[in-house]
């Protein structure tokens, strides 16, 4: 553990990056811990975009983090509506000044915890390879390589990773009782330890299925470790079988009855068949693993449109390398069946967490630095299981001179990466420059450029990215966006035309069109306001436009009732009870009767005491509620 926050140590000046403008800064769950029930009936991004992320655990660290530290604010400058994006572009909810102003401020407790949820993994690690492989210098060796890998900066640093390390904590915990049960070679049927283990193990699989999806590798490690340790108990195949199930069924109950907003299905192609992504992201993998040097979000393995000639022929060449690694990682295993028994079924678990982001499934990237965080955790561990082998004479110094050398290594690289995720515009112009400048990267430079009021940086950035990727249909909205800040209502129409191609804009197109005519005519156009909220009715940036709308134009009590429909389906918003304080205080200095103006008042303390109770750290709310208290 010290090892650990000693490598992570820089991360406490770090801010909030990327998706953490949705999982934190945008989720009305995390304000306060009444919310926690909730924290496992909705799905991740939920006043953001649409995700297939069920992660309750990690919803939960946060709603800690939020109680415990609260989150801090920068003074406000020149340059605060630089950062109020986030990577899908869609507008952050609040005011965009106070989003950068927290973008630019340390948030140490936050980060704090993502580090101790992580050296707790790496501890984790640690006694199951003592359970594994004995006590001694080299389950703790390689538990210290892992904690301070490099590679695991983008699971650590970056505070919504942390679904990550949490899986990793319980899966691992999961695989060490498992393994400490059938340390002898079967599981006692009946016997209390063993029940207990079986118990423990089914708690933390469970946990780590609810941190993130690829928890249900502590499944399948439970049926490769039993399988290689030779049980033949049918009693204690029975027990695992009906635990795995229990804990499968009562996940797949909570994630099917969850609310969220459906992915659309998507319709680009891959660039590669399958096995061949494959085979190159497990040559880009390899050489992170061994020598990681130049970190960063947005890799790519495929090949694009707009590549040059030495970019394909490195595409093939990874190619025939991945193929190599693979057959290498075949004959490895293969030397280890009599030599070292334990490195087939290190290989195997290896292989059985790697495969869901390999590329033989469809994801939403071809390669990402924290995906191999579980999987090299076991390829640590073949490495030690080959070093570990019987044999005659003397052990050799220099697997421990080497193993030095590299954690060396690692904690300096670690450290030194650190600063990468500083902050947004530090994240946002690092990667840009250490990926290449990829299609998602420069729309973040043009939003970064028009939030400047950069207007025509803002549109070269655009075009640069539909240039490389003419899909990319965020873009599209986006040069709408710039175009309609310029009046340039012709383009901002075609544009829009083109972006409204995809449902994940159909919201916030309604709303560009209500006011590209509301600048045209003079008039608001409601109705569109309306048909948004219909459209995206769990994203608050959306639904808060029509009643503030209402408000403006001094229609109270529509205003009123709008909200009062939106708060009895979502009623954990307190931006949202906040604002139908305030449709209220208005409706109350209209009140004809005093017995009238009383009820107002007294509703709008109520609305306003709701608003703290959905938001622990909302002091103004609890003020108001108590300034219009209704007299004892």
């Amino acid at each position: 553990m010290l090892a650990t926050f000693l490598a992570y140590w820089p991360a406490l000046r770090n801010s909030f990056v990327w998706d953490d403008t949705a999982l934190v800064l945008r989720d009305p769950l995390i304000r306060h811990w009444r919310q926690a029930p909730r924290a496992f009936q909705d799905f991740l991004f939920l006043d953001a975009t649409a995700s297939k992320f069920y992660r309750p655990l990690q919803r939960l660290t946060f709603i800690g983090d939020y109680a415990l530290w609260g989150i801090a604010r920068a003074p406000k400058d020149e340059h605060d509506r630089t950062t109020n994006v986030d990577k899908t572009g869609a507008p952050a909810a609040g005011d965009g000044e106070d989003i950068a102003a927290i973008q630019r401020a340390p948030q140490p407790g936050w980060h704090f915890t993502s580090i101790l949820i992580h050296a707790l993994a790496a501890v984790a690690l640690w006694r199951l390879l003592q359970v594994w492989f004995g006590a001694g210098w080299g389950p703790l060796l390689v538990a210290l390589l892992w904690a301070v890998h490099p590679l695991h900066t983008s699971a650590v640093t970056y505070v919504a990773g942390r679904a990550d390390p949490l899986a990793a904590l319980f899966a691992f915990s999961a695989l060490a009782l498992v393994a400490h049960a059938h340390a002898k070679g079967k599981l006692p049927a009946g016997d209390r330890p063993a029940a207990q283990a079986v118990i423990g193990a089914t708690l933390c699989a469970f946990a780590a299925l609810l941190s993130k999806e690829s928890g249900v590798a502590a499944l399948t490690l439970w049926l490769v470790w039993v399988a290689f340790r030779a049980t033949r108990d049918s009693r204690a195949w029975l027990a695992w079988g009906v635990s795995a199930a229990i804990c499968l069924g009562g996940y797949l109950s909570l994630r099917t009855t969850a609310d969220q907003t459906p992915v659309p299905p998507s319709t680009k192609e891959a660039a590669a068949s399958a096995p061949v992504l494959a085979a190159r992201a497990l040559a880009e993998y390899a050489a992170l693993f061994l020598a990681p040097h130049s970190l960063h979000m947005e890799r790519d393995v495929s090949i694009k449109s707009g590549d040059d000639e030495a970019t394909v022929r490195f595409r093939h060449l990874q190619t025939a390398a991945g193929a190599l690694v693979a057959l290498g990682l075949g004959a490895w295993a293969w030397w280890g069946r009599r030599r070292a028994p334990a490195v087939p079924l290190a290989l195997a678990c290896f292989v059985i967490t790697w495969l869901p982001v390999s590329n033989l499934f469809k994801l939403n990237a071809t390669v990402a630095e924290h995906w191999l965080y579980l999987p090299s955790a076991f390829l640590l561990a073949a490495i030690l299981a080959t070093i570990q082998r019987p044999r005659e004479g003397a052990p050799a110094r220099w697997p421990a001179i080497v193993a030095t050398a590299w954690l060396a290594f690692f904690v300096v690289q670690t450290w030194r990466q650190q600063d990468y995720w500083r902050d947004q515009q530090t994240f946002v112009q690092e990667t840009a420059q250490r990926a290449g400048g990829g299609p998602r990267m420069l729309v973040n430079l043009g939003q970064i450029a028009a939030s400047e009021k950069r207007w025509d940086a803002a549109l070269d950035y655009y075009r640069q990215a539909l240039a490389s990727d003419p899909s990319l249909l965020i873009a599209h909205f986006n040069i709408a966006s710039v175009a309609a800040q310029q009046k340039d209502f012709a383009l901002a129409r075609s544009e829009l035309a083109l972006a409204k191609e995809s449902p994940l804009f159909a919201a916030n197109a309604l709303l560009l069109e209500a006011g590209l005519l509301e600048m045209e005519t003079g008039k608001p156009q409601l109705k569109l306001l309306s048909d948004a909220v219909n459209v995206a009715p769990r994203n608050w940036d959306i639904c808060r436009r029509s009643p503030e709308k209402l408000l403006a134009l001094g229609k109270l009590s529509n205003a009123h009732q709008e909200l009062l429909r939106q708060n009895k389906l979502r009623p954990y918003r307190a931006e949202s009870w906040k604002l139908l304080g305030r449709i209220l205080e208005a409706q109350s200095k209209e009140a004809r009767t005093e017995k009238e103006f009383t009820a107002l008042l007294g509703a709008a303390a109520r609305a306003y005491g709701d608003a703290a109770n959905t938001d622990l750290r909302d002091d103004e709310a609890r003020q108001k509620a108590w300034a219009l208290r209704p007299p004892l």
